[in-house]
Parts: C-alpha cells; sequence; structure tokens
C-alpha cells in the first residue's frame, strides 16, 4: 500500500498539468483570433467563415500596414504580438508535447 499513494498523486499531477497547459494555450488562440477579428472589423473587411488561414492574415497585415489610422496600426500590433506568444508556447519544451498531444498547431 506504500506506493499506491505515491502514484496517484504523480498521476493527478499529470493530469491536472495536462489540463492547465491545454487550457492555456487555448486561450492564447482565443486571443489571438479575437484580436484579428477585431482587426478585420477596423478595416471593414469580412473574415471568411472557414476560419483565418495563412493568405488571410497575410492580406489583413498588407491592408493595415497601408492604413493611416493610428488604432489600426496598434491593433495590428497587438495581434503580431499574441501570434508570436501562442507560436513560442507550443515550441517551448515541456509545453510542445501536450500541444502535439491535444492536437494544437502553429498559426
Amino acid at each position: 500500500m506504500g506506493f499506491v499513494p505515491i502514484f496517484l498523486t504523480l498521476g493527478g499531477f499529470v493530469l491536472l498539468f495536462v489540463m492547465v497547459v491545454h487550457i492555456s494555450i487555448k486561450n492564447k488562440k482565443e486571443q489571438f483570433l479575437l484580436a484579428y477579428k477585431q482587426l478585420a472589423e477596423l478595416l471593414h473587411k469580412p473574415l471568411p467563415p472557414s476560419g483565418l488561414s495563412s493568405r488571410n492574415l497575410n492580406e489583413l497585415e498588407e491592408s493595415a500596414s497601408a492604413a493611416p489610422s493610428s488604432s489600426i496600426k496598434k491593433q495590428l500590433g497587438t495581434a503580431k504580438i499574441l501570434r508570436h506568444r501562442y507560436q513560442e508556447l507550443i515550441k517551448e519544451k515541456p509545453y510542445n508535447l501536450i500541444a502535439k498531444i491535444m492536437g494544437h498547431t502553429s498559426i
């Protein structure tokens, strides 16, 4: 009976860690998508219902960089930072295994 509590505690820790990392990655992706939707609204460009692809992101970035408005440029900067943070979180060593298991991909 000596090892059972140790294994239960270790299993609980691993399960909790996986759940927290999964939720954290999912929240970062949602923040990024929300920022790009707000950018598209500022630019008055509709987003396709299939979601954001790299082509759509490049078109939005080109339109936003050409816009004279400072609020659009600020929103573009925020979206780029959120995208970078998401990409770095997925590449980081202990989290990339969980991202791969849970099906998170880079944007």
